[in-house]
């Protein structure tokens, strides 16, 4: 189980959240600001809160009353980030490797060699990411947050600069990630389509404070939950009827 509860204030903005969840897909969202990506960031160790706790399994991450702040690479996550991150001057092969920690370079290559079939790179596999397209660097990206067998994936906007098709190949890739391999994932959006099919369940941020958590059915559909004012702006009765 992966924990969080978690405050932090920059400036005028103030985060108060906590949620938890199981081996699920967790969507964290809401409009830009809400404070989902400075969440994922406090999880990852990148940012340090205010006050509050993070767990996952038995491991505390961070623990402010007792001290605890484990630092980013103790941390059993893999990261995503919106503009992907690669390494330019590193080969698809090498840029998956540089996730592998604490193995020898037999158990590397094996490792490398297995997420490279898994996200069919095989052809792509000695070219740099400014040969490759956008789906393909995407690709390139979760093999390499994977390869460590994080104990959570969280992505941030993972899809947001591609075009509509790649989008939607990227989605049906991240359900295969989830049969595939067994991780928790939190997954932070402001599209309401990712948020409606990709989820088990939805943490709904507004403004800083998680306003409330459920399945997407609970949360998209008016007639179970009336108080939908700013997402009867986006036509989301439209969408339900057509998802």
């Amino acid at each position: 189980m992966l924990s969080v509860v978690i405050k932090k204030t920059l400036g005028n903005f103030s985060l108060d959240v906590s949620w938890s969840m199981e081996r699920e897909l967790l969507v964290l969202f809401g409009p830009s600001g809400a404070g989902k990506t400075l969440t994922l960031q406090m999880l990852a160790g990148l940012m340090r809160p205010d006050e509050g706790r993070i767990v996952s399994g038995n491991l505390v991450f961070f623990d402010r009353a007792s001290g605890i702040d484990l630092p980013p690479q103790r941390r059993s996550l893999g990261y995503v980030f919106q503009d992907r991150a690669l390494f330019p001057h590193m080969t698809v092969r090498q840029n998956i490797g540089y996730g592998v920690r604490g193995v020898d370079r037999a158990g590397r290559d094996e490792r490398v060699r297995e997420m490279i079939g898994i996200f069919h790179l095989e052809d792509l596999e000695h070219k740099y990411p400014s040969q490759i397209s956008g789906g393909e660097k995407q690709r390139v990206t979760l093999a390499r947050a994977l390869i460590g067998r994080p104990e959570a994936l969280l992505l941030d906007e993972p899809f947001s600069a591609l075009d509509n098709n790649l989008r939607i190949e990227m989605r049906r890739l991240l359900r295969s990630i989830r049969r595939d391999f067994d991780v928790p994932i939190v997954l932070v959006t402001h599209d309401l389509l990712e948020a409606y099919t990709l989820a088990d369940r939805v943490a709904l941020y507004e403004a800083g404070r998680v306003v409330e958590v459920g399945t997407p059915r609970q949360l998209f559909n008016p007639a179970s939950n009336p108080d939908l004012d700013f997402y009867m702006a986006l036509n989301l009765p439209f969408l339900i009827g057509r998802a």
